[in-house]
């Protein structure tokens, strides 16, 4: 069995999730799969809280065979032949963390990553994306009140804090059902998709009583009264080229092969956008800065992209802004920005670590499914060929790297090794 242990996260200050609780680490003891921790002065809970559960506290990972953590580690912490599980943002071939892959190489290790983890119809199993879903509308509700106190608009808007303000998600819906955004100045507020990202910005707006508008409704002009909420999917956002009807699996699989966007449709129906989709180049675009001075009347006063895809689907979004300097305002005319909020332009919010704001919640949800695959690490056998290993199918699939050697279904990622040597 190999020795594991609970890293601390380095990111940032905010970074205070954990990928196991303490309740997690104490009922894996019981059952024989002790986890070593590594002691953290900013981590959601406590060194204590995990003594207390009989844990053994330690000042370094270095001597562990399974590390444990929830962002990338450091590149220089991974040792000669250790296995590592977390989310590495490697597989699009990020540049930025090539170094790190090497690393994995170079060292003969061996990397498991939270992203690849899914079951047989290809749905992640392990994720933060309810989490990022509700911290990130909550901030873009929090920004478009305080964007409307600058003009003296009146709105219960103005009432909502920043999500790393309130205490935890039991705390937020008690604070929101005393909110009544009926009141004043129309919020309406577009949500742009449908998975787990999607679902929690949707909660957000249940919370607040927003009624849901249909969204083909809204497409023909249809404008209620007042504030509310739609959703959009890809058909609705996106158009064949040749006219045809739009399919979901053909719009996977060809892109902007066969179709454009026709986000403009919407443009002017709405004030607040948030933004959820995963995107890749290979999709359209829908706010491009050409549409943008096209429309600049038309355009959202807040634009929550909580997919964060730097000048991606949505090119106003410049940077990743962060939990201490949340908003930028962009302006199409010169494809500038400036950080805080005003009229000058849309405000992003942009933050791409949204979940660290309901650092406990998170860590909690989190923590109760990878409790569950901790023992299959935990016994992998590392003498074993990758072909040969007997391992849970889900980690199976999310091996990126085995031994020092891409899996057969990561070797891609070579090339882009390759641009950075």
């Amino acid at each position: 069995m190999l020795t594991a242990v609970l890293r601390k996260e380095h990111k940032n200050k905010w970074e205070r999730r954990t990928a196991l609780t303490p309740d997690a680490v104490g009922t894996l003891s019981e059952k024989g799969y002790s986890v070593d921790v590594e002691s953290s002065d900013i981590r959601i809970f406590e060194d204590g809280s995990y003594t207390e559960k009989n844990a053994n506290l330690v000042n370094t990972p270095s001597q562990h065979q399974l590390v444990v953590g929830i962002k990338e580690p450091p590149v220089d912490s991974i040792e000669l032949n250790q296995v590592h599980i977390a989310f590495s943002h490697t597989i699009k071939g990020q540049p930025y963390n090539m170094p790190l892959l090497q690393r994995f190489i170079d060292q003969k290790a061996t990397l498991f990553d939270y992203e690849t983890i899914v079951n047989e119809r290809g749905a992640r199993t392990i994720a933060f994306g309810r989490f990022a879903g509700i911290a990130g509308a909550i901030d873009t509700f929090w920004i478009a009140g305080q964007k409307l106190s600058l003009i003296n608009k009146q709105s219960d808007i103005q009432k909502i804090s920043q999500t790393k303000d309130y205490e935890s998600i039991k705390s937020i819906k008690e604070t929101f059902s005393e909110l009544d955004l009926q009141k004043g100045e129309p919020v309406r507020v577009l949500v742009v998709g449908t998975g787990n990202v999607g679902r929690g910005a949707e909660e957000v707006c249940r919370w607040l009583k927003l009624p849901k508008i249909d969204i083909d409704s809204i497409l023909l002009g249809h404008i209620p009264e007042g504030s509310w909420y739609a959703v959009a999917s890809s058909r609705h956002i996106n158009r064949r080229k040749d006219g045809g009807d739009f399919e979901f699996d053909d719009f996977v699989a060809n892109g902007t092969l066969e179709y454009d966007s026709s986000f403009d449709e919407l443009l002017g129906k709405f004030n607040v956008l948030v933004q959820t989709p995963y995107w890749t180049e290979k999709y359209p675009k829908h706010l491009t800065r050409e549409r943008m001075k096209a429309n600049r009347q038309k355009l959202p006063w807040v634009v929550g992209d909580i997919s964060c895809d730097i000048d991606g689907s949505l090119e106003c979004t410049k940077i990743a802004s962060t939990i201490d300097e949340p908003a930028f305002t962009y302006n199409a005319e010169d494809d500038s920005y400036k950080n805080g909020i005003s009229w000058d332009g849309p405000t992003v919010m942009s933050i791409d670590n949204l979940p660290c704001e309901l650092s406990k919640d998170s860590s909690e949800h989190f923590s109760a499914i990878l409790k569950n695959y901790i023992p299959h690490l935990m016994n992998l056998e590392l003498d074993k060929e990758f072909d040969d290993l007997d391992l849970h199918p889900e980690l199976y699939r999310s091996l990126i790297v085995y031994r020092g050697k891409l899996t057969p279904n990561y070797k891609y990622l070579k090339k882009y090794l390759s641009q950075q040597s």
